[in-house]
């Protein structure tokens, strides 16, 4: 078996198990195609400087776009994090993540998205 010491397939790996390898933001589920699985990362829910940021319970599985999505949340919103538990952050910040994404599918169906035919 390869070993990676990047945080996609190493660290990280005990995370997106965890997470049985589905984003904990919008579901995409890295079981399905090395493509989603390749689109995995490890988000920290702790701001830089917290003590707790690099522990475990306070990282989860997202991918690339959730996991920069509305990446200040807790600076822009006045949020606060001290004594919430993992899964709360992750419900306070999935919230602030979908209005992200909400706003880039809107442009992605009138810009991108190929007319019906």
């Amino acid at each position: 078996m390869t070993t990676f010491t990047d945080s996609l397939r190493g660290y990280g790996h005990r995370i997106y198990q965890r997470d049985n390898y589905t984003c904990r933001y919008c579901g995409a589920d890295g079981r399905t195609s090395f493509e989603v699985w390749l689109t995995l990362s490890v988000d920290h829910l702790l701001p830089k400087g917290h003590p707790e940021r690099d522990n475990p319970d306070y990282m989860v599985t997202a991918c690339n776009f959730c996991n920069t999505a509305d990446n200040h949340y807790f600076t822009k919103y006045g949020l606060t994090f001290d004594g919430l538990t993992p899964d709360q952050l992750v419900e306070l910040r999935r919230e602030k993540v979908q209005a992200v994404r909400d706003k880039y599918k809107e442009f992605w169906e009138e810009n991108v998205k190929p007319a019906s035919e």
